[in-house]
């Protein structure tokens, strides 16, 4: 046999052996990781939307939102939401949609509205999220605090951003609760 032929089998048993042990590491570390609950930060994607009410007493979907992913918060969504598949979040990262709704911020707030997250589009009666939209807008912006609910392992908050020209854009952000949001340095 050639030399070249040899060091090119020994270069080839190198990388599928070193491919493997990454694969080995990789499954091992996926099922040693663990999650808040697995029904929740696990799922793709969950719901969100506006309702009437409060957090207490929801009422009827006002305004579907962009369901909330670990996915590109970057894609937006104006009236019908779409379905975005994400993969499981790594521990400390966030779940995250952004929507943009046809109506001014101020009509929002003064309605009487609740921003609730569902666990998943099959499970929509499980609400693993709810902020009440309250409070008064400071330069066009509310952020309103999103609470866990059911035991889900993850809270938040809602940037509601008033575009001016009629339309609100609402950004949710999930983390695993008592994490914190990160802050950017002064």
């Amino acid at each position: 046999m050639s030399k070249r032929f040899i060091a090119g089998m020994a270069l080839m048993t190198t990388v599928l052996v070193g491919t493997g042990g990454a694969m080995s590491a990789v499954s091992a570390q996926d099922s040693a990781t663990p999650s808040m609950t697995d029904h929740t930060m696990g799922t793709a994607s969950h719901p969100a939307h506006i309702h009437t009410g409060t957090c207490d007493t929801l009422g009827d979907v006002v305004f579907p939102l962009t369901d909330v992913t670990s996915g590109d918060s970057a894609a937006t969504s104006a009236a019908t939401p779409t379905l975005a598949m994400a993969s499981t979040p790594e521990p400390g990262s966030t779940l995250q949609s952004t929507t943009i709704v046809e109506a001014p911020l101020d009509d929002i707030i003064s309605g009487g509205h609740a921003i609730n997250v569902h666990e998943s589009a099959e499970r929509i009666d499980v609400y693993i999220a709810c902020g009440d939209v309250t409070g008064e807008a400071t330069d066009g912006m509310l952020m309103i605090e999103l609470q866990e609910l059911n035991e889900s392992g993850v809270s938040g908050e809602a940037m509601l951003t008033d575009n001016g020209d009629g339309t609100t854009t609402v950004e949710i952000h999930l983390m695993p609760s008592g994490t914190g949001m990160a802050t950017p340095a002064a």
